[in-house]
């Protein structure tokens, strides 16, 4: 006896007939189909021609990792133990690269990018509610700017998505540097303090060995300092700057109308079989006594 069995002959018949039956059942009502089709067609083509365009401007960077200067890095790392007794961060300059990314991902800077260059107008101009910084901000972050960083290669890419090109790439390369900049502020005015700090307590020491290892301190934040001053490309350098994208992103005008086309006939089809169900029930409920 065979393990595998063939199905009845009466099984694949009424399957075929079952199939057969809704062919014909959508052919009887094939102006249900038609109208819903061409309906939700013509939705589409409206939409696709009404849609504004939007442009995808890319600027392309890489993490700065080299910023330590004649191997402050590797002195950060020999008196890092030192230093934190002391109370001053001197961080080797290669480990910036996780700050950098948080700062670039962030919301604070999205917030600054939104205030500085004045868009709460412009992000908000059709919003049904009241027009806040939060609600532009919330708006950019979401829905204009794009971070990602590929691990593979080693660089980040910003991506910005706007209506018009040119600002969609003035936009991508304000952002990174006003990424740079803040980055730049903040390690300055941590530089600083730190070298006020070790002044004030070189004053308090006398010990040989302590006042040279401030010494060393002072000289390694001062190269910082200078460093960060005299670099706008401070955290990220611009691998590739953007430019004013030719060709729209969005919107797929072909895609939305098969997209549409196939709703419409999907909809026309189910509105055939219940119409054709309700038919059949209505009859019987006039046949029976």
């Amino acid at each position: 006896m065979n393990d595998f069995q063939h199905p009845p002959a009466a099984a694949v018949d009424r399957d075929e007939l079952d199939l057969v039956g809704f062919i014909r059942l959508q052919w009887r009502h094939k102006l249900i189909v038609s109208l819903a089709c061409l309906l939700c067609g013509l939705v589409a083509v409206v939409l696709a021609l009404t849609t504004k365009p939007t442009f995808r401007a890319q600027a392309v960077v890489t993490e700065v990792h080299n910023r330590d200067m004649s191997g402050s890095g590797g002195l950060a790392s020999e008196l890092g133990g030192i230093a934190s007794l002391a109370g001053v961060d001197v961080s080797d300059a290669t480990g910036i690269g996780r700050e950098a990314t948080a700062v670039l991902n962030s919301y604070h800077l999205v917030e600054e990018f939104v205030k500085r260059n004045d868009l709460i107008p412009v992000l908000l101009r059709q919003a049904k509610k009241p027009p806040t910084l939060w609600l532009a901000t919330k708006k950019f972050k979401e829905g204009v700017v794009v971070v990602h960083k590929d691990i593979r290669k080693g660089v980040t890419t910003v991506d910005v998505e706007w209506t018009d090109p040119v600002t969609a790439a003035r936009w991508a390369n304000g952002f990174v540097a006003l990424a740079n900049e803040l980055i730049r502020q903040r390690a300055i005015a941590e530089a600083s303090r730190n070298i006020a700090y070790l002044n004030e307590q070189l004053a308090r020491t006398t010990d040989v060995e302590l006042r040279k290892v401030m010494y060393n301190l002072i000289e390694s934040q001062t190269k910082t300092l200078m460093l960060a001053n005299g670099r706008p490309e401070y955290a990220f350098e611009v691998i590739d700057a953007a430019v004013p994208p030719e060709l729209k992103n969005r919107p797929h005008r072909t895609l939305m109308v098969l997209v549409g086309l196939t709703v419409g006939l999907t909809l026309g089809m189910l509105a055939a079989v219940i119409r054709d169900r309700f038919v059949r029930s209505r009859q019987r409920g006039l046949l029976s006594p």
